[in-house]
């Protein structure tokens, strides 16, 4: 058993030739090869069932009558577990089975007789080749809708938008087969200006790259190359999408475009286009709502959650953690010295302390956590599944990295720092499941009292105890 190399220009296609006559079977790969297809060979059946079992086989030209199993037995064999290759038998026999019959018994898709000539078995290559194709398109059409309706549910599921945004480019990747991919949005002003894609031209038209996986990982917009970013903004400038070296989907909710994906396509192949569609139209879909449900649950200058969203959080965590007898915690932080800070540099200058110091904060946070603004300077924290030692770990944390940020404005650098207050629900827990949010944010408000009091820049803990009385553990920072 060999494998011949073809050297013709590849047709993306493998033929498997089984035949015990070396000779007949060598004439017959070369004619292959010349055609740009691979060329798998087997003098017996046995060998053919094994090349079938390790490689994609896609036509297998079998020759009827061998030593040991036939090609009748081969077939049957194969079809027990590969449904789809095209088989073509072979005969020079004038005893064999009739050519009807065998197509009629065998789920074959030829059957060549030797004595007319290599350029009739050819045709039967085609044919069968062209036959392979429509199946493999129909069983990806399938798939791909399976895919399509599979993802949806965790497309719409509300989440953070760039988890979103990462979800559809996996997404995309496993419907496509790819390993590059990278999500391009319209910045928010561009996107609100174009009720559909072609009211944009060239030159209005601004992006930001949000996110990328494989070599579009870390890259910015301004990295692609200039053929790339034409490209994209063609797609939604006509709304359609582009199939090339790369596969650009403009992702667009009704009218309105609010980015693209782009996907390399090495083999440039055209797969089924409207699956993609479909599901980049879904994407953009589950991107709207995100973005609806991120204006309506995030503060717009700190990029925490806002407070009433911050609450009803806060309330499903507690009363699934009385249920459940799992620890949570809060903290409630306050900058200190803020009134100082917008009367010494102005009120715009105290926005964008709070805007750095959400970033710190959501910088520092495991992922199951919640940060949120509560008010003015406040700021708050949800521990899910945290006990009171592990809270004091992140609040002292936060503590020491707000310390050492640098805030610059106007060629100023303005320190800051912040006192906080922590509190951990009881366990066993003796208020009511309604009550539980109110006193935990309670007990850290009083927490948070005692820092202030207590010199500011440092943590300290309010601990209830069964009787609910308190102890308080302090970290203190310098001042």
């Amino acid at each position: 058993m060999a494998r011949l190399r073809t050297t013709a220009q590849p047709s993306g296609h493998t033929v498997l030739v089984v035949d015990d006559d070396d000779d007949l079977r060598s004439t017959l790969c070369r004619l292959l090869e010349i055609d740009g297809h691979e060329v798998l060979s087997a003098a017996s059946g046995e060998q053919a069932i094994e090349l079938c079992r390790a490689r994609n086989v896609h036509i297998m030209l079998l020759d009827y009558f061998m030593p040991g199993m036939t090609g009748e037995d081969v077939v049957k064999a194969v079809r027990t577990f590969d449904p789809r290759v095209q088989i073509v038998l072979q005969t020079g026999y004038a005893s064999e089975k009739p050519p009807r019959q065998m197509l009629r018994e065998l789920d074959i898709q030829g059957y060549h007789d030797k004595s007319e000539g290599p350029d009739k078995l050819l045709v039967w290559v085609d044919a069968a080749l062209k036959t392979y194709r429509h199946v493999r398109a129909l069983h990806a059409s399938r798939s791909g809708l399976e895919y399509i309706l599979k993802a949806t549910p965790e497309l719409h599921r509300l989440q953070p938008l760039d988890d979103l945004l990462h979800g559809i480019l996996l997404q995309i990747q496993g419907l496509l087969g790819f390993t590059s991919a990278m999500l391009a949005v319209l910045t928010p002003e561009h996107a609100a200006a174009a009720p559909s894609g072609a009211v944009l031209t060239a030159e209005r038209q601004e992006f930001t790259l949000r996110i990328g996986t494989g070599r579009f990982d870390h890259t910015a917009w301004e990295l692609l190359t200039l053929e790339e970013q034409a490209q994209i903004r063609s797609a939604v400038e006509s709304g359609q999408a582009h199939l090339g070296p790369e596969v650009i989907l403009p992702l667009k909710a009704g009218e309105r475009t609010l980015g693209v994906v782009m996907v390399d396509n090495p083999a440039q192949s055209s797969g089924d286009l409207h699956l993609l569609e479909l599901f980049a139209a879904q994407a953009a879909v589950a991107v709207e709502n995100a973005r609806l449900y991120s204006l309506a649950t995030v503060d717009d200058l700190t990029g925490l959650m806002n407070k009433r969203a911050w609450l009803a959080r806060l309330q499903e965590t507690v009363q699934l953690a009385a249920r459940h007898a799992f620890s949570t915690s809060v903290l409630l932080l306050d900058l200190d010295h803020f009134k100082a800070i917008n009367d010494t540099y102005g009120h715009l200058a105290g926005d964008h302390v709070l805007a750095a110091l959400g970033t710190c904060v959501q910088q520092q946070l495991r992922r199951s956590d919640v940060a949120g603004r509560y008010g003015g300077e406040e700021m708050v924290v949800l521990l899910p599944h945290t006990p009171a030692a592990g809270a004091l770990i992140i609040a002292e944390r936060l503590r020491g990295a707000i310390e050492q940020l640098q805030v610059r404005w106007n060629g100023q650098g303005i320190s800051v720092t912040v006192s906080i207050g922590a509190a951990t629900l009881p366990h066993p827990v003796a208020k009511t499941l309604e009550d539980l949010g109110v006193d935990i944010l309670t007990r850290a408000d009083e927490a948070l009292y005692d820092a202030k009091r207590q010199g500011r820049n440092r943590v300290v803990q309010h601990v209830a105890t069964d009787l609910d009385s308190s102890v308080q553990f302090s970290y203190e920072g310098a001042d």
